[in-house]
This record gives C-alpha cells, sequence and structure tokens, in this order.
C-alpha cells in the first residue's frame, strides 16, 4: 500500500532522514537505500514523496521505497 509524506530532514552525509506522514501516525525514518531515483539528487526538506512501509533492521517501522511525486 502507497502512503503519502512530506521529508521533514535528511542528512546527505550520514544517509538517513525522516518523513512525516499526511495521515496521522509517527514519522517514520529512512535510509539512502530506500530511495529509488538518482542518488545524485537526495529528497529536501519539504518534498512529498510517496512511500511504502517496511521494517529495519531492528525490527521498527520504517519508509522504504520512496519515490517523488
Amino acid at each position: 500500500m502507497k502512503y503519502f509524506g512530506t521529508v521533514k530532514s535528511f542528512d546527505n552525509e550520514q544517509g538517513h532522514g525522516m518523513i512525516k506522514p499526511e495521515t496521522a501516525g509517527d514519522e517514520l525514518r529512512f535510509e539512502r537505500s530506500a530511495i529509488s531515483w538518482g542518488k545524485e539528487n537526495p529528497p529536501t526538506a519539504g518534498q512529498r514523496l510517496s512511500y511504502d512501509v517496511g521494517q529495519n533492521s531492528e525490527q521498527k517501522p520504517c519508509a522504504i521505497n520512496l519515490q517523488t511525486i
């Protein structure tokens, strides 16, 4: 199921960020590997994206399959 949200932050050096869902819910962390477009164009704060929800290595929810809208 696709969800929509807005990038709250992205640390290009560390390769992770946070996305705020458009619907109620907690912010989700995402890793650079979740970005589906060219890695030379990192996500920016305020950018609207679609994503799926998965689990990270610690079994916590995270955003995966990020795509620009």
